[in-house]
């Protein structure tokens, strides 16, 4: 979610727009035709993958099914795993299989009722091109497709969404200039492996980060959608994934291309339809708003600020506002359950969570563990 850059050089265009309250509003049933969009819509992002202690990740999952939730984002991280050289699958530092923790993820989800959506990025060293940066692409597509015919094979029937890279409409994310092409290359390539192994999986698009920048650095993520189209993207993903963050404006602040706010995705959305791709869902990578203390540097503020209370209602409303006018709406992985004590409380980022580090939940989990079982 490493969005700093972009979202500075859009401060100045954010335009204001709100309007009243959603709270006790009467909100018509609409029909779901898209059978991605008839799911539980309540998720989660986590970082399992970071913590060391095996009571904290059961602890974590737990709250989350405890709230509600249904649904955990987790990444997979392909540098992690398949480390040394293609096809090793073994820690040399710590002597150990670099499976051993994602099957313990896996059968903690499974555990506690929990679907989980994998996110695979992440280049390791042995597959990037010379000089490379995890975040850029693999020299060779090809190697990430195996990669992932392995983990689709190993995980068969327990994992059934994977998501493919994150945010490569940034330069930091892909590790160069944005290229929708390019991506759309990757992207067929990880499709094409994954329905070998599991025709049923569902392939989601790598969420494009919200911006208004048009530079090196950053692509206006409905060009770049529009681009990937252009490139026969349509038929190398099932689901496409969306980022909505709400910034200052509340649920209902309507879209605008020239202003960031939650509802944005209908103009990601309207892309779609005019790429006749109106039948597949959107899901939502990273939703959210950010709750950080009102004496914050302003220069620190990159997703602007609300109040805690507006974060919790505001998070529960979006979902309402989602499900009631979307009916291509599926589920909304909110940002994020829970950390591991790896972003401190002086980073406007440590203000998005739902549960501190030490597993006190904010105003956020309880409003969402309130209306979790109200909306559907």
């Amino acid at each position: 979610m490493r969005r700093r850059n972009m979202l500075v050089a859009a401060a100045a265009s954010l335009a204001a727009a709100t309007c009243g309250p959603l709270r006790g509003d009467a909100e018509p049933e609409i029909e779901r035709a898209i059978p991605e969009a008839r799911v539980n819509p309540w998720g989660a992002n986590a970082f399992l993958h970071k913590e060391v202690e095996f009571w904290k990740k059961e602890k974590t999952l737990e709250m989350a099914r405890d709230a509600g939730i249904k649904w955990i984002k987790q990444q997979f991280p392909w540098e992690e795993i398949e480390q040394g050289q293609k096809r090793e699958f073994f820690d040399q530092t710590w002597q150990k299989p670099t499976w051993e923790k994602y099957d313990e993820i896996v059968s903690l989800a499974e555990e506690f009722d929990l679907k989980l959506i994998a996110r695979v990025d992440r280049t390791p060293l042995w597959a990037r091109q010379p000089g490379a940066v995890p975040e850029a692409p693999p020299a060779n597509f090809a190697d990430f497709g195996d990669f992932l015919s392995i983990l689709a094979e190993r995980y068969k029937g327990r994992i059934a969404h994977y998501q493919l890279w994150n945010e490569p409409n940034l330069a930091h994310e892909w590790g160069n200039p944005p290229d929708p092409k390019g991506y759309v290359d990757l992207l067929r390539s990880g499709y094409q492996r994954l329905k070998e192994v599991d025709p049923s999986i569902k392939v989601l698009a790598a969420p494009l980060a919200i911006t208004l920048e048009r530079s090196p650095r950053a692509m206006v993520e409905l060009d770049f959608l529009e681009e990937m189209y252009q490139h026969g993207a349509g038929a190398y993903f099932d689901i496409m994934s969306a980022n909505a963050y709400g910034l200052e404006f509340p649920p209902i602040a309507e879209p605008d291309p020239n202003v960031l706010n939650f509802r944005r995705v209908e103009l990601l959305r309207a892309v779609m339809e005019r790429n006749n791709d109106s039948d597949k869902a959107v899901w939502f990578n990273e939703y959210g708003w950010n709750a950080s203390p009102a004496d914050m540097a302003a220069e620190k503020l990159i997703w602007r600020r609300v109040t805690e209370e507006e974060q919790a209602e505001w998070t529960v409303e979006g979902i309402r506002y989602g499900r009631s006018h979307w009916p291509w709406a599926g589920v909304f992985c909110i940002w994020y359950l829970r950390q591991v004590g790896d972003i401190p409380p002086t980073s406007s980022e440590y203000y998005f969570r739902m549960i501190d580090p030490e597993f006190t939940p904010r105003l956020v989990y309880k409003e969402v563990e309130d209306n979790s079982k109200k909306i559907r």
